[in-house]
C-alpha cells in the first residue's frame, strides 16, 4: 500500500507519468486487475482513440510511448 501512495505523489510532484504509460481499456478491466493485484488505487487517464493495443492482454490493454502529463490528481481516500 505504501508504495503506491509513493508512486502517486511522486506522479503528483513532477507532473507526468513517465513512458511507457499502459492502461486498461475500461474500468470492469481496471478493477478487476486491482481487486487481483491488491493494488487499490486505480487512476482515470484520457487516452486518444488511437492508442496502441498492448499485445497478450486479451485486446483490452493499451499504451502510449510518451510521458502523460497530468493535469491534476483527484483523491477519495477510503479507510486508508
Amino acid at each position: 500500500m505504501w508504495s503506491v501512495i509513493k508512486k502517486l505523489k511522486k506522479y503528483e510532484q513532477c507532473g507526468h507519468i513517465k513512458a511507457p504509460v499502459r492502461a486498461w481499456a475500461d474500468i470492469y478491466e481496471a478493477i478487476r486487475f486491482s481487486c487481483s493485484t491488491g493494488r487499490p488505487i486505480i487512476l482515470r487517464l484520457n487516452f486518444p482513440n488511437n492508442a496502441e493495443v498492448l499485445p497478450g492482454h486479451g485486446g483490452n490493454a493499451r499504451v502510449l510511448y510518451n510521458d502523460y502529463k497530468l493535469t491534476g490528481i483527484l483523491t477519495d481516500v477510503r479507510g486508508y
